[in-house]
């Protein structure tokens, strides 16, 4: 199903007698994680807009390189890409979890053909973003080490980063919470994202991209204000999502981005 562009959902249950067989505190912790029955897995689809690949296909003549960021699995996201002209035979779609995790060199190597982008987080849109055009990489060794030193007042609950190890152990899934790794100017300079202004100068005399950000969600603005143009939705997009944008796209239509970038 994820091959032919079907977001796939998984139904199952859990029999109880009667309400007194529920755990006290299953409002809040319900127990859906374990000893559930299979009931059937559902594909659902979202149609292409009749105008998204005729308007993919007039931004990439004019020169736009036209990238999909989404938090679908890769099989899906591939599958979409494909439908509407993204992704190309030499093209390449790789997942959130991998890109993070490369160091500003490889993710260089990879920006040619890099077309798709699943499994994402809001994080790794913001990282792309910046690793394009350069907005806010660290300026030396003082900002690095600013936007890199442990931070006490961030705990597991509020941390926007969660760090975790997920085991199976007697037939459950458990969730260890692992320490924030500890990073150094200067081991890990070159090994993570988005690296340092010296760097990643010498790897672009001529300058940076261009680049055009869409987004809806309030996670989305992060990366709407680090690109040259954000470009947030009317319909279906937030407040903050608006707030954060140089252009409100009123009918959400990806046609609507291409007459915006006339402008």
């Amino acid at each position: 199903m994820a091959d032919n562009a079907l977001r796939t959902l998984v139904l199952a249950h859990k029999d109880y007698k009667n309400s007194s067989e529920l755990p006290s505190d299953w409002q809040a912790n319900p127990p859906d994680y374990y000893d559930l029955c299979f009931d059937c897995i559902v594909g659902i689809i979202d149609p292409l807009r009749p105008d998204v690949k005729e308007a993919v296909a007039t931004a990439q003549r004019a020169g736009v390189v036209v990238r999909m960021v989404t938090g679908d699995n890769i099989a899906t996201a591939s599958a979409i890409a494909k439908q509407c002209g993204i992704l190309t035979s030499d093209g390449l779609a790789i997942e959130g979890p991998i890109f993070r995790k490369m160091s500003p060199a490889e993710v260089d190597a990879i920006l040619p053909r890099l077309q798709v982008l699943a499994r994402s987080s809001p994080d790794d849109k913001y990282l792309l973003v910046t690793r394009l055009n350069g907005y806010a990489i660290p300026d030396g060794k003082q900002e690095w080490e600013a936007k890199f030193k442990p931070r006490p007042e961030l705990t597991w609950e509020n941390d926007e980063i969660k760090y975790y190890q997920v085991i199976v152990k007697n037939g459950k899934l458990l969730v260890l919470k692992v320490p924030r790794p500890e990073l150094t100017w200067e081991n890990d300079r070159d090994k993570v994202l988005p690296g340092y202004r010296e760097e990643w100068e010498a790897t672009r005399p001529e300058g940076g991209h261009v680049v055009g950000v869409t987004g809806d969600g309030t996670n989305d603005a992060p990366a709407l204000k680090a690109a040259d143009v954000g470009l947030s939705m009317g319909l279906t997009g937030t407040k903050v999502a608006q707030g954060a944008s140089d252009i409100v796209i009123l009918d959400d239509r990806f046609s609507s981005i291409v007459r915006a970038i006339m402008w």
